[in-house]
């Protein structure tokens, strides 16, 4: 499984926004660049992908390693901070 989420800065605020969960990696993806492009102009943020692994003695889904991080500048151009960042 695969969570995505945006995060966004406003006026010193950080504010982040709902996050998705999906079985395909390049689905959160797109996902969080569509996210990520339909945000105002001026607004800067910073999306993430990360890999959920069940565990199985939660019996539940934990965070595992975040595999991608882009950022947003305020003019609305978005940066690869990279794959596989822990």
């Amino acid at each position: 499984m695969y969570e995505w989420g945006v995060a966004t800065d406003s006026g010193g605020q950080l504010r982040q926004s709902p996050v998705g969960v999906t079985d395909g990696e390049l689905r959160a993806r797109a996902r969080m660049l569509e996210a990520l492009g339909a945000l105002p102009e001026g607004v800067p943020a910073t999306g993430w992908v990360t890999v959920l692994d069940f565990v199985p003695s939660w019996n539940s889904y934990d965070r595992f390693q975040t595999s991608i991080v882009v950022e947003r500048d305020p003019s609305g151009d978005m940066q690869w901070l990279g794959r596989g960042v822990r």
